[in-house]
């Protein structure tokens, strides 16, 4: 059900003005006119808005952050995003601070339900984890509650991104691919399901640019439907000589269909994934991957999170967190006539 309570957004409605303008008259900024300032102020006095409390103690160091996530990211048995959250739980308790979680239902979020947590008037701050409808995002942002979007960008929004460096990612993965002697390479991924996966197809694409390197559009497999859900990889009747796998989960799952079609990875064919993430495996398999610096990314974002506190105003933007290259063993250095 969604939360009736009024927000910034209903006040920019009913005056045909942006949110950010009536942030900035509500919070006494630069940059709004008096005549419209008061209009403002006394709309906002009209209609019930009553500003979010800041939730923090008498200090104004601790602080209770609502944590949020789209319950697409647990439907695959990918627990990727659960592991952040469990780590950003863990950041958060040892400065002091205390992270509450909520999943968001796919009706919720079509429809553009806010969580209930939101109805915790002690709220201070909102960290969402993993891409979601832009629709959702403008209920979020426009409560006023300060937010952080977490391992994806938005450029949409003015709020604080953290995001791992993905093109760059894919462009590593690629080009460790050639330098190892391969030429004909494919990507697992649909690129239209997210920005990260978008990204890391960037920088696949951008590397064999880069190097006058032969595409397949057939060679571009996708490996999920427009809701998250991981289908069955169809494979082309003329197969690459390796894949970059948008991650983890992905690789390893090509691995097992390979295997089952009679290919050998690496073999037949080579095969690098993405994140670096442990919980997913296959038995036997020692997957080339590019390593997400997570600790850091949350280390950002707890960063972020107390700069808010003390400087209200203060923005880092977009930040962009490297990984690195993890040398494992589904790819063979081939010779190269």
């Amino acid at each position: 059900m969604s939360v009736k309570n009024v927000t910034m957004k209903d006040i920019a409605k009913r005056l045909n003005v942006s949110i950010v303008t009536v942030s900035k008259a509500l919070a006494g900024k630069d940059g709004v006119g008096s005549e419209l300032r008061e209009k403002i102020i006394a709309t906002a006095d009209e209609i019930g808005y009553v500003p979010k409390n800041n939730g923090a103690n008498s200090e104004g160091k601790n602080q209770i952050v609502a944590i949020i996530m789209s319950e697409r990211y647990l439907n695959n048995d990918n627990s990727f995003y659960f592991q952040i959250y469990q780590k950003m739980i863990k950041s958060l308790s040892l400065r002091g601070h205390i992270g509450i979680l909520e999943i968001v239902r796919k009706e919720d979020e079509e429809a553009s339900n806010l969580p209930k947590i939101f109805r915790m008037e002690s709220i201070s701050q909102i960290v969402i984890i993993g891409e979601m409808k832009n629709h959702f995002l403008e209920s979020v942002v426009s409560t006023g509650i300060k937010v952080i979007f977490f391992d994806f960008e938005n450029e949409e929004y003015d709020v604080d991104c953290i995001a791992g460096d993905s093109i760059n990612g894919g462009y590593t993965l690629t080009r460790h691919l050639v330098k190892n002697g391969y030429r004909k390479i494919g990507f697992i991924g649909n690129y239209k399901a997210t920005r990260s996966i978008l990204d890391r197809f960037t920088g696949y694409m951008k590397y064999l640019i880069a190097r006058d390197l032969r595409m397949e559009e057939k060679w571009i497999i996708s490996d999920r439907d427009k809701d998250g859900r991981f289908i069955p990889l169809v494979f082309p009747e003329e197969m690459p000589e390796a894949f970059v796998c948008n991650c983890d989960e992905a690789a390893y799952k090509l691995i097992a269909q390979l295997n089952q079609a009679g290919y050998r990875v690496p073999e037949d064919i080579a095969v690098v994934g993405y994140d670096d993430y442990a919980d997913n495996v296959l038995p036997g398999v020692s997957l080339t991957t590019y390593h997400v610096n997570t600790e850091e990314m949350i280390n950002q974002c707890i960063r972020v999170i107390e700069n808010k506190d003390n400087e209200p105003e203060g923005r880092k933007g977009i930040m962009i967190i490297p990984g690195r290259l993890v040398v494992r063993e589904t790819v063979l250095k081939r010779n190269v006539t």
